[in-house]
């Protein structure tokens, strides 16, 4: 089965998690998944003189990238096909499968998410609120998380030691969620209060800008898989801060389950999946205000054994719940279902199994 998979660019993070990591493990269920990238990314330029070219280019080579659907058994569209574009859906071809793990109505031109949404045969969605939404649009909708490779992800040997032993708390992630970082800087600085030790280590693409958190305290690197995966190693606890919205509700935990596939415990805001996540076992702990945050980072910091037993439980269940070869298996039945010869004209929906708003 040949699939023509289209995705917001090659550094866009649904990209790497919703599709190009499954291209290898697909492979061995008889699936063959051709990734086409927009070329110049998902988001417009800042410069406004820039943007007429850019809309230009990636109109053009999105367009020219949908014919190649036609040779494929199925189409997998992560997130859209254009941003915030007229819908070109029209010209794919069918069976679509519409992929999201994120809350992308709420973004500029979501509105147009519901048509692309109508037009798909089946949506596949990273989390039960995220489905919720998407069931008044298509009744044909299936809950996959986004997995964890758990080859790549693993526990270091020598974790949590650190350097001279410093303790360090880790965030890896973006620079446009730097805000939720941002929003408990008065905690770091309190819990750092409390152990002279302690440094922040954030891997991103940008440096963060705190107002408050001398830069002696705050490493940071570069990210790339594999400066996140160093800087794992030397991580004691993995952080996860969220507002309570639905913009976060429809995040799928997918930092939160890195940490935890590395044998890291978490301190995370207990938002949309990131309750889901902690009652499957003893992983982590949460925190909603700023004492809580304090409280909780010093508790943790203060017992390397509870350190340890946290970021054990947390890597046995990613491996039980989120692992990539057991979630890869979910997706071949659904391009199987949809893209199999005897399944043609008869398809029967896919009931998702959990039609709820998570707050």
């Amino acid at each position: 089965m040949r699939v023509a998979a289209y995705t917001g660019g090659v550094m866009v993070p649904s990209a790497r998690a919703r599709v190009r990591q499954y291209i290898g493990p697909l492979s061995r269920f008889g699936i063959t998944v051709r990734e086409y990238p927009l070329p110049l990314g998902n988001i417009l330029p800042q410069r406004r003189g820039l943007r007429p070219l850019w809309i230009a280019a990636t109109a053009l080579s999105r367009t020219a990238a949908l014919a190649c659907s036609w040779k494929a058994d199925v189409t997998w569209i992560s997130r859209q096909l254009l941003p915030a574009f007229a819908p070109i859906q029209a010209m794919a071809k069918r069976p679509i499968i519409l992929d999201v793990d994120d809350a992308v109505w709420l973004n500029t031109g979501g509105h147009r998410v519901g048509d692309l949404a109508r037009a798909s045969d089946l949506v596949v969605c990273g989390n039960a609120f995220l489905a919720h939404q998407f069931s008044l649009w298509n009744s044909n909708v299936a809950v996959i998380p986004t997995a964890v490779d758990t080859s790549w992800y693993r526990p270091h040997p020598n974790r949590d030691r650190g350097s001279n032993g410093a303790l360090v708390l880790g965030w890896t992630g973006t620079s446009g969620n730097f805000p939720f970082l941002y929003a408990i800087e008065a905690a770091l600085q309190r819990t750092f209060a409390h152990y002279p030790h302690a440094t922040l280590l954030v891997i991103a693409d940008k440096p963060p800008q705190f107002k408050f958190l001398p830069a002696s305290r705050v490493g940071f690197e570069p990210w790339t898989p594999r400066t996140e995966l160093a800087a794992f190693a030397r991580m004691s606890i993995g952080l996860m801060p969220l507002a309570h919205d639905d913009w976060c509700s429809g995040k799928c935990s997918y930092k939160m389950l890195c940490y935890m596939a590395a044998g890291l415990p978490v301190v995370v805001t207990a938002a949309g999946m990131n309750r889901e996540v902690l009652a499957l076992g003893s992983v982590g702990l949460s925190a909603g205000s700023e004492q809580e945050w304090v409280d909780t980072l010093i508790a943790l910091l203060g017992d390397r054994q509870l350190r340890r037993r946290m970021g054990d439980a947390g890597r046995a269940v990613v491996e039980k719940h989120y692992s990539l070869q057991r979630l890869a298996q979910q997706y071949a039945l659904l391009f199987q279902s949809l893209g199999g010869e005897s399944t043609r004209g008869n398809r029967s929906p896919i009931v998702c199994p959990a039609k709820r708003i998570v707050t």
